[in-house]
C-alpha cells in the first residue's frame, strides 16, 4: 500500500508562515496544505475585491507561496510536494495568477487546476487548467 503523506501549511488566515515552510524543506510530503478560509476571511476579502477587482484573496498568499514553491516538485530522493490551498477566498482567479507569476520564477508549475464552486459574490462556477 502507497503512503501518502499531507501536512498542514496553515489551519487560518493569519497563521505562521515558518511551520509551512519547515514542513515543505523537511518533511517529505507528498502534499502541503493551507486551509485558510472562515466566515470572517471572507467576509474581509470580499471587502478587498470591492475596492480593487484584483483583490479579494489571501493577503499572506503571495509571501507564503515565495517561501514554500522552491521546495515544490520532484527532488532528488524525495516525494513530489504539491501545494493545496483556498487561499483563494473571494477571488480565486487572481489567487492563481498570483502563484503562477511567483512560480514563474522557477519555472515550477506545467500543471495546474483551479476549482471554484461559486464566488461570494454568487457569479457561476468556474474550472480553469493551464
Amino acid at each position: 500500500m502507497k503512503t501518502l503523506r499531507i501536512g498542514s501549511g496553515a489551519g487560518y488566515s493569519g497563521d505562521r508562515i515558518e511551520p509551512a515552510v519547515e514542513l515543505a524543506e523537511q518533511g517529505d510530503l507528498d502534499y502541503l496544505v493551507f486551509e485558510c478560509l472562515a466566515e470572517r476571511t471572507i467576509a474581509l476579502a470580499q471587502q478587498a475585491r470591492i475596492s480593487d477587482p484584483d483583490a479579494g484573496y489571501d493577503p499572506l498568499l503571495s509571501e507564503r507561496m515565495r517561501r514554500v514553491l522552491p521546495f515544490v516538485g520532484v527532488q532528488a530522493g524525495r516525494r513530489r510536494l504539491r501545494v493545496v490551498t483556498n487561499m483563494g477566498a473571494a477571488n480565486p482567479l487572481s489567487a492563481a495568477i498570483e502563484v503562477r507569476r511567483i512560480a514563474a520564477r522557477w519555472a515550477l508549475i506545467s500543471r495546474w487546476s483551479l476549482w471554484s464552486a461559486r464566488r461570494v459574490d454568487g457569479a457561476p462556477a468556474r474550472f480553469s487548467t493551464g
